[in-house]
């Protein structure tokens, strides 16, 4: 990640679980409570969503999907219950549901902007030109082996400073 590179970390709120841990509350006597509620923390922290300016990582549990900004179609907010709702991030290729979130308007509408920055920003790469190289391909590579057989005295310093001012030029 370069330094001028931003990112978020999302996770699902507890909120998006909330079934699964009124359950194991009301099951503890059963003891199957402990283990319901064991299994619903786990998956929720196992899920995580990091969007930074290119991409969009998913991680959930052992694996992780990358999703280029620039490949995404659509993101619209889903239903909201309990005040937690869904993103989903539409591809030409697939569907991936960020679950558990809070204000998922407000991120649906934030990832469509990202999006349309990387879209300008891949835009404006293809329209520059490349840049002329002060010195010609290959010639820091002779001046390093010149260089080494100075270094290793095969070479005098009135030849080596001769033959260096041919590079500089």
């Amino acid at each position: 990640m370069t330094d001028t590179e931003r990112s978020i970390t999302l996770t699902p709120s507890w909120k998006a679980f909330f079934w699964s841990y009124f359950f194991g509350v009301a099951l503890i006597p059963a003891l199957i409570g402990i283990i319901l509620l064991w299994k619903t923390s786990k998956r929720r922290r196992e899920k995580s969503y990091k969007i930074t300016d290119r991409k969009i990582t998913v991680v959930d549990g052992n694996y992780s999907r990358n999703i280029d900004l620039a490949d995404i179609r659509q993101a619209e907010a889903g239903d909201l219950r309990f005040g937690v709702g869904s993103v989903t991030i539409k591809t030409q290729g697939r569907e991936i549901e960020l679950i558990g979130l809070e204000n998922p308007e407000r991120i649906a509408t934030s990832i469509e902007k990202a999006v349309q920055a990387e879209l300008r920003r891949l835009e404006a790469q293809k329209q520059a030109k490349p840049r002329k190289t002060k010195y010609d391909p290959g010639s820091m590579d002779r001046l390093d082996y010149l260089t080494g057989l100075w270094q290793q005295g095969l070479v005098s310093n009135e030849d080596f400073e001769k033959e260096r001012k041919k590079f500089e030029d």
